[in-house]
């Protein structure tokens, strides 16, 4: 079973190292293509032989796993540790799958040391898909490990022990992230003590209490500086120095462990404590921006590590807010922005696709949301684009036939059905809707290209396209609508982009509200519904009709997928959008746009990732 997954890790790599971002400039739009459908096709390949091992091998285990011999079990374990550890993450939904069978045996054996190991398992592997829903899901698995701390002193290993510490530690992480303040204090608390009366009794001088600890004061920090964020000028001084003295205790913790110190990189610790300096008056604006300016040069450029995304993208997102948000820094603000937005950019921009979007999105989530306050509304939105471009080529691809196919549809109804358009855009007569044809289609254009954005949030996980989806997988990818909207709402929570943040999350959602998702959306009560059903009927051509970074479906062909459409009108797909599809002159229409114009897409959305 190891092998095979070591194999399949191997011919992945490879594949991924002929991935489009990878090609040389030069190509012609169709070898573009070309390249495309190839890597697809291998891609194809690789499923045949995952899904077969699945089949014969994995599943028929799975299904039996009480039944197995300790010795699968151990393979078992070791295989899904290596497709899956905290540094490879190559398959977390298949691996979290398989954590929780094993857990299923320990149960039925009440074998205590593997219950705990199987806990932290399923819950830092649920955590890996890094998703909001599954929060409370992911602190249930912690919780549970953290509750054999009254028997820590029970179990005979070591390895075995740690594993309360790790679920202590993630434990008081995952109450902060909820926002769970006393709770979490609480737990920081009984965690202090935990750990300081292992070191006194000299037991386990060696386990990583350091991490957890650190990591606890860490968002205990969070909690203070989410608050003096809102508005610095005018926090009280009481805030500024209890902020200042927790970034102090966890910069003192980190000088007399270091040697123990080895989770999270020491940049944004001391970054912390720069921050309160900075904010308690002890050092200037200035001195600040030269110690980031410090921690910078030493980076090389191709780290990207969590430290290096940190000190590159968060820390340069840190002094562009101070400069706009603090009124004694106005007269520096036009040159902070320009030289940190500019360190950004560039370094995002070469950001490999084989980075994990977990790793990346954390600081693309907080940069977005922060850069609203930053850019005009139509920069944001080209920026937002961009990162799309730089992280899945496919997508961005896929977003612009949608914006030609959504165009196309736009202009035929405001010519054969203009009356679907009143209400729209301060649209009172049919009339206004055809001489304003050449605006909706602009619209119209844009909300395609904006509809997938959420996309790139989404875990890296090679293998999604090489076999079924998870349950788990399948709710990850229903919630980029939720992602997409939420890159759209500035920090602040003004929205930035009010009519294309409807279309990103309401583009699954049915005609009738019955169907689709997000189940808490409802399409009715949007002003900008005519355009999301528009652009829900450009999504479901375009993907139908297009198999390049997708091996899950086969492609169908035009007149197939018209008519499937038209089957639904009513019910998944609006009558008013749906009855286009039955006129030729429309479909000759999409037929270019899904040939000449797909071509076209993938060369644009190519050299826009080499520019």
């Amino acid at each position: 079973m190891r092998s095979f997954f070591m194999e399949l890790q191997s011919e992945y790599e490879q594949i991924t190292l002929n991935q489009i971002g990878r090609l040389e400039p030069g190509l012609s739009g169709c070898e573009v293509v070309s390249a495309c459908k190839k890597i697809t096709e291998n891609i194809r390949f690789l499923r045949s032989d995952i899904e077969a091992t699945l089949k014969d091998h994995l599943y028929p285990m799975l299904d039996n796993i009480n039944s197995i011999s300790a010795e699968d079990e151990a393979d078992l374990f070791s295989t899904v540790q290596e497709i899956s550890s905290y540094e490879i993450r190559l398959d977390p939904g298949l691996a979290l799958m398989i954590y929780q069978k094993l857990l299923e045996r320990a149960r039925e054996k009440k074998d205590d040391d593997k219950i705990l190991k199987y806990l932290y398992w399923c819950g830092i592997t649920l955590f890996f898909f890094h998703n909001e829903q599954y929060d409370e899901k992911v602190l249930a698995y912690f919780e549970e490990g953290a509750s054999y701390a009254s028997k820590y002193h029970s179990f005979a290993d070591p390895e075995t022990r740690k594993y309360i510490h790790r679920c202590l530690g993630n434990r008081s992480m995952m109450l902060y992230s909820i926002n769970q303040q006393q709770k979490a204090i609480e737990s920081d608390e009984s965690n202090f003590s935990f750990w300081n009366g292992l070191i006194f009794s000299g037991k386990d001088p060696d386990f990583p209490w350091i991490n957890y600890f650190l990591a606890c004061l860490n968002y205990r920090y969070s909690s203070i500086s989410k608050k003096v964020h809102t508005d610095p000028d005018s926090e009280t001084k009481e805030t500024i120095q209890k902020m200042l003295d927790t970034a102090m205790s966890i910069n003192k913790l980190l000088l007399k462990n270091r040697g123990s110190f080895n989770v999270f990189g020491s940049t944004r610790y001391e970054f912390l404590l720069w921050e309160a300096q900075f904010l308690s008056g002890l050092i200037s604006f200035e001195q600040l921006r030269e110690n980031i300016s410090r921690a910078q040069t030493g980076i090389p450029p191709d780290d990207y590590s969590s430290n290096a995304l940190f000190t590159r993208i968060q820390l340069n997102t840190y002094l562009m807010f101070y400069a706009t948000k603090m009124q004694k820094l106005k007269d520096k603000k036009d040159e902070v922005m320009a030289s940190s937005m500019k360190n950004i950019v560039d370094y995002f921009s070469l950001i490999p696709m084989t980075v994990s979007p977990m790793d990346v999105n954390e600081y693309l989530q907080l940069f977005v949301t922060n850069v609203g306050i930053f850019f005009q509304p139509a920069e944001h939105l080209d920026f937002i684009l961009k990162m799309t471009t730089f992280r899945h080529i496919p997508t961005y691809a896929h977003s612009i036939i949608v914006g030609k196919i959504a165009s196309c549809l736009t202009e035929f109804l405001a010519v054969r059905n203009p009356g679907c358009f009143i209400g729209f855009m301060d649209i009172t007569q049919a009339g206004d809707a055809q001489s304003r044809a050449g605006e909706l289609c602009r619209f119209a254009e844009m909300s395609g290209l904006c509809h997938d954005i959420g996309k790139i949030t989404y875990v890296n996980n090679p293998f999604m396209h090489a076999r079924l989806l998870t349950d788990d997988e399948f709710d990850i990818v229903k919630s980029h609508p939720a992602y997409g909207h939420s890159m759209m709402v500035r920090i602040d929570g003004a929205s930035l982009h009010e009519g294309y943040s409807d279309i990103i999350l309401g583009h699954h959602k049915y005609f009738n509200n019955a169907g689709g998702y997000p189940e808490d959306f409802d399409i009715a009560k949007s002003k900008y519904r005519m355009m999301v059903d528009i652009v829900a009927v450009a999504d479901s051509i375009d993907s139908a009709t297009d198999d390049i970074g997708k091996t899950y479906s086969d492609i169908k062909d035009l007149e197939t997928v018209c008519a499937e459409i038209t089957a639904e009108a009513g019910r998944r797909y609006s009558p008013a959008v749906a009855a286009l599809l039955e006129d030729n002159a429309v479909k000759i229409s999409l037929a270019r746009i899904l040939d000449e114009e797909r071509r076209n897409a993938y060369y644009a959305a190519y050299l826009h990732a080499w520019s």
